[in-house]
């Protein structure tokens, strides 16, 4: 199956999620998040704010120090979090009066993703910007996602890139691609 027609299909799901079920699948996921942000010693974390149905972790805000992402230039930059927002290009709230950092400040990045496979490779919304910033991030790059929403394989490129942990509802994945080096 390609890359749209999985889209497509698990956004359909993921919009027809019950709320209750969601919040609590939400709430178990944030949890097992925290021990392994809490494992890795992160302080500085980029995270997202979700679009729809996505896993939420702006809770981490009472831990941790929140970084946001915006779209400039077709790239990624993240933001200090100021409290304060606006629709961006794609109408994802991005970082409205904040300082833009380098990636190298961020311990770990929280990548959102549609669907995962278990080779940690994403399927997001299809225009490439986290896979762009991931390529040269040295940090912990860590995914999140319902545990329903992982499949066995996504079709990937070249220029697609793994997460190093995927966190889910229900457990915590890691990569195998260290093992290659």
């Amino acid at each position: 199956m390609d890359k749209q027609t999985l889209r497509k299909i698990f956004l359909e799901t993921r919009n027809n999620m019950d709320p209750a079920t969601k919040k609590m699948l939400n709430h178990m996921l944030v949890a097992s998040l925290r021990d392994v942000l809490k494992a890795y010693n992160i302080k500085q974390l980029g995270i997202f704010n979700p679009i729809g149905n996505e896993v939420d972790v702006r809770s981490l805000e009472d831990t941790y120090t929140l970084y946001y992402p915006k779209i400039e230039n077709k790239e990624i930059v993240f933001y200090k979090d100021s409290g304060h927002f606006k629709p961006g290009q794609l109408g994802v709230m991005e970082p409205a009066d904040a300082k833009p950092v380098v990636k190298e400040v961020l311990d770990a990045v929280i990548v959102p993703g549609l669907v995962y496979d278990d080779g940690l490779y994403r399927l997001g919304y299809g225009k490439g910007y986290y896979d762009a910033f991931l390529k040269d991030y040295q940090g912990l790059k860590v995914g999140v996602v319902f545990e329903n929403f992982r499949v066995e394989a996504l079709p990937n490129r070249a220029h697609d890139i793994p997460v190093d942990i995927l966190v889910t509802d229900n457990q915590v994945y890691e990569s195998r691609h260290d093992s290659d080096v």
